[in-house]
């Protein structure tokens, strides 16, 4: 069977895609994250443990970092020697 507009048209119709959720369980949700956040004895973790949770929330913490493109580096500098 040939691919034709009317049938493209049908096939882009059909999402393979899972329904976004509500906001009602997205709500849910973020309780359920913050108790157990709150929940963490972080005093009662080894080190190893504590290094694993910082990890673990550092990318929700800090902006992640924009890749550079060699032409926005500069190219010349201007050194000065104070003495």
């Amino acid at each position: 069977m040939p691919f034709t507009s009317e049938t493209a048209k049908q096939a882009g119709s059909i999402s393979r895609r899972g329904k976004s959720l509500s906001a009602e369980v997205k709500h849910q949700l973020t309780n359920v994250a913050e108790n157990l956040i709150k929940a963490i004895d972080i005093a009662s973790l080894s080190n190893k443990d504590k290094v694993l949770y910082l990890k673990a929330i550092m990318p929700f913490i800090l902006p992640k970092n924009e890749k550079i493109e060699a032409n926005q580096m500069p190219t010349e500098f201007q050194i000065e020697i104070i003495k």
